[in-house]
């Protein structure tokens, strides 16, 4: 079929008016008469990982109070450090057999009033295991001796001492228990004629695990 260019420019007209009314239209329909709200929720399970090998303590400070030294050149203060715990929550096959872990404890100096310190040998103390399972694998560290003592131990926390370890990572977890605790009397040991005040120090425990 043939239009005519009369006919031709009357139809581009009316599709050009088509397109426009069309567009009108479209502009009147998106105008918003009511809106509501959905919430959208979900619950995301924790990534279970391999476990891991971690340590807690069961509290941030000590408190050492004066007792009888026995003598009158030595003034002593006691206290107890707090519970000190170690959790394996690794499978028993993630485990080298050549493995133990260990906690050590290493004192800073106590400062004082005036800029006045205690040098941390004048610091030490006595591990005891609260619980190392059945195994017998789980042993606490020797006693610590202050600088205000004698003997070979008479060297207060001033490098890593020994809390507790246990001799075999693998074999202590396949005994069937997955934490183990400690703790420790604190004793601190100073001369007569030391600067009197209150004292701070900090004590660090840091656990490891090494190879044989």
């Amino acid at each position: 079929m043939k239009f005519s260019k009369g006919a031709a420019a009357r139809i581009a007209v009316a599709a050009a008016g088509g397109l426009v009314l069309v567009g009108t239209a479209g502009a009147a329909f998106a105008a918003e008469v009511d809106g509501s709200d959905v919430d959208v929720n979900v619950q995301i399970a924790p990534v279970v990982g391999p476990g891991s090998l971690s340590l807690t303590v069961a509290g941030t400070s000590a408190t050492l109070t004066e007792s009888a030294s026995g003598d009158a050149q030595v003034r002593q203060f006691d206290g107890a450090l707090p519970t000190v715990t170690v959790t394996d929550t690794r499978d028993v096959a993630d485990i080298p057999a050549d493995h133990f872990w260990y906690v050590v404890g290493q004192a800073s100096a106590f400062t004082g009033p005036g800029g006045a310190t205690i040098s941390p040998d004048h610091l030490g103390w006595t591990p005891k295991l609260i619980d190392g399972g059945d195994t017998g694998l789980v042993t606490e560290g020797e006693p610590v001796g202050t600088s205000e003592d004698t003997g070979d131990d008479a060297v207060g926390l001033v490098d890593k001492e020994l809390l507790y370890t246990a001799l075999e990572s693998k074999t202590v977890k396949e005994g069937g228990e997955s934490s183990w605790t400690a703790d420790a009397a604190l004793v601190l040991k100073t001369d007569a004629g030391v600067t009197p005040g209150a004292y701070t120090s900090k004590l660090t425990l840091s656990l490891f695990e090494d190879v044989f």
